[in-house]
């Protein structure tokens, strides 16, 4: 046979083959093959009901997690649903679960039909997830959508509306369970009732350390008037909503659960209202919830350039605004309200890494993470006396009180540059507003007290005359417990200057220790290879968990007086970021775009930017991890996500606060990507101005006032 006549048959059986299989395949799996790419700016789509990751949504005040099924549940099981401040022994626990629904033909439930056609949108415009599907109950079914809410408008407001198409005539019940309350949780009571085909139920708890109180007001309703009863179950104890509705083939129905969280409330608010002005309100609440975003969005960070970046700056910024809100006296874990890793506690990753992400364009919300640090001062303080210092000493991992809650016996408890990454951030907070008032009576006493804790803290080296910091863990936690961590003590440098400066524009004298510890700092340095040492006794060859020394280049932008840092930034970010784990947190990456950016090295300044985002999203909602390890997933880390926001404004659009500078002076040096052909910064905010901010290729910038 001719070679080529063989090839062609060849081709042939191969054409064969790869169809007899897409035919084999459960439809679920051949249908994403015509699915348009994942690349909106604004909604992140899923066609997989088993998607793995899932989302959360919140205000900054309570949260859900949703997964494939659209509501509060999965495999059965209820979902997580969160409340900030909500701590028992320093650790915080769930609320109970508020967003579950179920759809009942009697005894059997209806269930996704995996087969159908199914989408679930994430419109990050608005703040709202979609889930359109097909559930089935036996031969019945019911086609629609649910919607979920956690409300931006009214921070503890939360709706479910499910809307369907039945197929059957007969009954539909509808049911919402609140699952079981975390052990941490004493239920006080628990009330039902129907008022005109509302049913409703409030329960209320106390945390058992903390004492707590709140209660979680719920309803349920249909927007048409078909109703046919409710279960007795109902007024029970057990808190579950159930509803039995009457049902007509292909006529539309409707149903909500609308949810309201109350501290220190009796509960009662939902329960005089008739459905007519329940529904009234909910409409009101999701207006204003989707206005709210929208308003939160003209302080917008717009790339012209791949689709993917503008999209995944979107998501960062989306899971961030949606962790904070406005008045809050609380700051952010690590995965703000999605879940309890951590203990839910407090770190330097909402003061150092978060906090930057929002000043520049949402100073009201990030104004939460320094006020927490102001509120929980008390705490700190005590910490510092409990091992034997002045001042605060503000806790590693602090929940409720601010007390350190660290695990005992791990290292991490010695991390004490976190005393200097809060007074940066108190810093930064009134470089950017001005807020002398502020200063006096917030700012001020956290840069005192950790002022005065460095000066307590340090040892004099009398041989050497200089004072050192001993027994710390730097930023690089693989080094242990070691002397002598150049960031550390440059932090702690910056700290008592940085009080020294707040003092003087308070019109008061700075304390005379501290500017002598400040003065006399020992900063490690190798004057042969002109960088900074790591700390003292490291080895070339030493690995580090992520990055330590370059972070002096960036946040810290430490500079030594009379000396030209070109050179000595370059050989610091050259060495060390070559000796960093791969698969370290996901913070590292984006200080290295900025520190790139910086040095005028567009091209990797973009590559970093990239690798701040893509190795560490996971699903179709851009969950992000921790880490870019396939095999470890701690979702949703927001640290990480605000690493691409920071890349951007402090990198690429090249803003830079200059610390010590009188009047607080901010400047603008882009690094313009050749990938994208501009970028513009919406409702920029600094010192009571609002302004935009506009690059283009040749790093030429455009300010000009906004029209907001």
């Amino acid at each position: 046979m001719h070679r080529s006549v063989a090839r062609g048959i060849a081709l042939i059986l191969l054409a064969a083959a790869a169809i007899v299989v897409l035919l084999l395949l459960p439809k679920s799996i051949t249908k994403t093959a015509k699915h348009p790419p994942n690349d909106d700016p604004w909604v992140l789509v899923s066609y997989d009901p088993d998607n793995a990751y899932g989302t959360y949504l919140g205000n900054g005040f309570i949260s859900c997690r949703i997964m494939g099924e659209g509501v509060g549940n999965h495999n059965g099981q209820p979902l997580p649903c969160y409340m900030a401040g909500l701590y028992d022994n320093e650790k915080l626990i769930p609320t109970s679960t508020w967003s579950d629904l179920h759809f009942y033909d009697g005894k059997t439930e209806f269930k996704i039909d995996k087969d159908a056609d199914y989408k679930q949108a994430l419109d990050m415009k608005h703040g709202i997830l979609t889930t359109y599907a097909t559930w089935r109950a036996g031969r019945k079914t019911l086609k629609g959508k649910i919607e979920v809410v956690v409300s931006k408008a009214e921070p503890g407001a939360g709706v479910v509306e499910a809307e369907v198409l039945p197929d059957y005539s007969g009954s539909l019940t509808i049911k919402s369970k609140m699952g079981s309350a975390d052990a941490s949780l004493i239920k006080l009571d628990c009330n039902g009732q129907a008022i005109d085909n509302i049913a409703q139920t409030v329960s209320r708890f106390q945390t058992k350390t903390t004492g707590i109180t709140f209660s979680i007001n719920r309803a349920l309703c249909s927007r048409e008037s078909q109703y046919d009863g409710m279960d007795n179950e109902l007024v029970s104890k057990s808190a579950i909503l159930r509803g039995r509705y009457k049902v007509s083939s292909g006529e539309k129905r409707t149903f909500l659960v609308c949810t309201e969280i109350n501290v220190a409330s009796n509960g009662q608010r939902l329960s005089g209202w008739d459905r007519k002005s329940l529904l009234l309100h909910i409409d009101k609440m999701v207006r204003s919830h989707r206005n709210v975003w929208e308003n939160l969005w003209k302080h917008d960070i717009i790339i012209n350039g791949p689709k993917r970046d503008q999209q995944a700056i979107h998501s960062c910024m989306f899971y961030l605004l949606q962790s904070v809100r406005e008045g809050s006296g609380w700051s952010i874990p690590p995965m703000g309200l999605s879940n309890t890793a951590f203990s839910g506690h407090v770190f330097w990753d909402a003061d150092l890494w978060m906090f930057p992400a929002l000043i520049m364009q949402h100073p009201e919300l990030a104004r939460s993470i320094v006020d927490y640090r102001y509120n929980t001062l008390p705490g700190a303080i005590a910490n510092a006396k409990e091992h034997g210092f002045a001042g605060a000493e503000y806790a590693w991992e602090s929940g409720y009180t601010g007390k350190e809650d660290t695990p005992p016996g791990l290292p991490y408890r010695y991390e004490r540059h976190i005393n200097g990454d809060v007074a940066l951030c108190q810093w930064q907070y009134y470089l950017a507003t001005g807020d002398l008032d502020w200063l006096k009576t917030r700012g001020y006493p956290v840069l005192k007290a950790t002022a005065d804790y460095w000066v307590s803290r340090v040892k004099w080296a009398a041989g050497k005359n200089r004072y050192e910091i001993l027994q710390v863990v730097p930023p690089d936690e693989n080094a242990d417990l070691i002397n002598n961590s150049a960031y550390t003590n440059i932090i702690a440098q910056m700290n008592l200057r940085l009080a020294c400066d707040a003092a003087k524009r308070l019109g008061m004298a700075p304390s005379a220790k501290w500017v002598d510890v400040a003065d006399n700092m020992y900063i490690p340095y190798d004057p042969s290879n002109k960088r900074f040492t790591a700390f003292d006794g490291y080895k070339p060859n030493w690995k580090a968990k992520q990055a330590d020394a370059e972070l002096i280049i960036y946040p810290l932008q430490y500079e030594i007086v009379g000396r030209d840092m070109t050179d000595i930034y370059k050989n610091t970010f050259d060495y060390y970021s070559k000796r960093v784990h791969p698969n370290g947190p996901a913070m590292i990456t984006s200080a290295y775009s900025v520190i790139a950016a910086r040095f005028g090295d567009c091209d990797r300044a973009y590559k970093e930017f990239v690798k701040s985002y893509k190795p560490y999203f996971r699903g179709p909602f851009n969950y992000f991890n921790e880490k870019a390890s396939t095999t470890y997933d701690n979702m949703c880390f927001l640290t990480g996500a605000a690493g691409p926001i920071q890349s951007t404004i402090f990198g690429l659009a090249g803003a830079r606060m200059d610390y010590f500078a009188d009047g607080g002076l901010l400047s603008w040096s882009p690094c313009m990507p050749k990938q994208w052909k501009s970028l513009k910064l919406t409702g920029v905010r600094w010192r009571g101005k609002t302004f935009d901010v506009s690059v283009s290729q040749g790093n030429k910038v455009k300010i000009e006032p906004s029209t907001l």
